[in-house]
């Protein structure tokens, strides 16, 4: 079943948003939303036709585990890249 365009950009800006907040409560020491984050990406990503996305999130997820802020970051921006990338094919 094809994903309607409006919903996939819906998902993207919202992943967009969250990423940047997230980054504020990683200044914080708060890994809980990293976690989280990374999980839902994890599981619908796919649904939402975009695979792509679908291995920050693991990473993300992972690092959240075992609390590697740097690793984090480094795939929060990774996964910036590939949401905007994302957003710019959604037309």
């Amino acid at each position: 079943m094809e994903v309607p365009v409006e919903l996939k950009r819906r998902y993207l800006d919202r992943r967009i948003l969250e990423l940047s907040h997230l980054r504020h409560l990683l200044d914080l020491d708060d890994y809980s939303e990293a976690l989280r984050v990374g999980h839902q990406v994890k599981g619908n990503a796919q649904t939402f036709d975009l695979p792509e996305i679908v291995p920050y999130g693991i990473a993300i997820e992972n690092a959240a585990k075992i609390k590697n802020k740097e690793e984090i970051q480094f795939q929060i921006s990774r996964m910036e890249h590939a949401l905007q990338d994302a957003r710019e094919l959604v037309r």
